[in-house]
């Protein structure tokens, strides 16, 4: 079981001129069950946010919008196994002491709690905590 980030979704819809490939074939192989991960349910907070950006973006180029509730819909189609947000992951995330973001505490806190060590994510800051392993999409 590897814990999945936000940014492999949120590259994979945004068809990131870097990541965009290799993060949509982690979703495909996700979807057709050759990869198994699990994540918090932060990251639906997560996706919608981006999502409500890029429309931002896209609405002043005078683009079509992406559908919010489509790409939801889409991603809770996906065998993800989800960590639900509870005190104790609170609690132990409010321990965290890395230079990371605040929703990242939550991010390792539900590994930690959920005995998983490996995570799928472009964030090299990741890299600074000495149980994780991360994988990078681009080395996927």
């Amino acid at each position: 079981m590897i814990y999945l980030d936000t940014n492999v979704v949120i590259y994979a819809i945004e068809n990131h001129p870097k990541y965009g490939p290799n993060c949509k074939k982690i979703l495909d192989d996700i979807e057709a069950g050759k990869l198994k991960v699990c994540c918090s349910v932060l990251i639906l907070v997560e996706f919608i946010s981006a999502l409500v950006k890029i429309n931002r973006i896209l609405k002043k180029a005078g683009k079509g919008e992406l559908s919010i509730r489509d790409n939801i819909d889409a991603l809770l189609s996906l065998p993800f196994q989800w960590v639900e947000l509870n005190f104790a992951i609170i609690r132990r995330a409010s321990e965290c002491k890395y230079p990371l973001a605040g929703a990242d505490y939550i991010h390792l806190a539900s590994m930690e709690l959920s005995g998983v060590e490996e995570i799928l994510s472009a964030d090299e800051e990741l890299d600074g905590v000495a149980w994780v392993k991360r994988t990078d999409p681009l080395e996927y």
